[in-house]
């Protein structure tokens, strides 16, 4: 992991969108740039928060694997994205663990310069409150989706959400392909029923496989179906 002085983009992202040009210099003089290879682990679940991320490129999935040794894949991080928030205003440890999924260069800003930021910028928290509700309102939705609803739908809502114009075709996740397992991880569901709900997607022409690589061919139907 190689560790470099970054340059100072901080304004165009959403999270320090609030902050004036005086504390994104201080910002610029405080974070710090890691570059992580793909596959590598960023932090562990229940470890000390080392600060504040933000993605410059790449993307990360953060994740909990249960006692039976199952993974699932919280969120996925990419480019502009921040996390991990929580810790950071709770003094707990980290609920998740991190990975990069592809090679990804990240902004660190340790969770000390991070409490100065947030103690001496007191609208900083108008954006990372309205960042830490719509993950509480995305939590919910999910926690829903499990009680009541079938693979299927899920499955469906998750293409529909990920699915990114990409040339001429519209493309899930087009930066990262996404595995079936990857899916399934995403949906707290087996593989098995990842493959078969893929299927019948497949077989009524919403969507085609490529590969690893799904290709959304009726946005609309697709969305009728979650």
């Amino acid at each position: 992991m190689a560790t470099t002085t970054p340059s100072r983009p901080f304004k165009s992202l959403p999270c320090f969108s609030e902050l004036g040009p005086e504390a994104i210099e201080w910002l610029g003089d405080c974070v710090r740039e890691q570059s992580f290879n793909k596959g590598q682990v960023i932090f562990l679940e229940g470890e000390m928060c080392p600060g504040l991320f933000v993605v410059k490129s790449g993307s990360v999935k953060l994740y909990r694997i249960s006692p039976e040794g199952e993974e699932q894949i919280v969120r996925i991080i990419n480019q502009g994205g921040c996390f991990e928030c929580v810790p950071l205003l709770d003094g707990g440890t980290n609920p998740v663990s991190a990975q990069a999924l592809e090679n990804t260069d990240l902004y660190l800003l340790s969770a000390a310069d991070f409490d100065t930021l947030f103690t001496s910028n007191p609208r900083l928290s108008v954006a990372f409150s309205s960042i830490m509700a719509r993950r509480l309102r995305s939590l919910v939705n999910v926690v829903g989706d499990f009680s009541v609803r079938r693979v299927s739908p899920r499955l469906a809502t998750l293409l529909y959400q990920l699915a990114e114009k990409h040339g001429d075709a519209l493309v899930v996740s087009p930066t990262v392909p996404l595995s079936q397992q990857h899916l399934a991880c995403m949906l707290g569901c087996s593989r098995q029923a990842v493959n078969t709900a893929l299927r019948k997607l497949v077989a009524d022409n919403i969507v085609r496989m490529e590969g690893h690589r799904i290709v959304v061919l009726d946005a609309e139907a697709l969305k009728k179906v979650s």
